[in-house]
């Protein structure tokens, strides 16, 4: 799973699976699931995040697996 937020068009891409979507379905203004050809989200689209989402701290608890921190990849 892969988190990015890209400052230039103000939107937050939350990816759960490295597959290419097949299709895309916007669940609310802004914010759109991308489906993967046997219908499982694949990956998540915010647009405006920063009007949705407090994008100052990102919050990981109970992880099973390895957390990475990509230090100014995002700024």
């Amino acid at each position: 799973m892969n988190i990015a937020y890209f400052k230039d068009t103000d939107s937050l891409y939350i990816e759960l699976s490295p597959e290419d979507p097949a299709h895309a379905w916007e669940a609310h203004e802004g914010v759109v699931l991308n489906m993967s050809a046997d219908n499982r989200v694949v990956g998540i689209e915010i647009e405006q995040a920063s009007l949705k989402a407090n994008l100052n701290m990102l919050r990981i608890g109970n992880f099973p697996g390895e957390v990475h921190t990509v230090e100014g990849a995002a700024h």
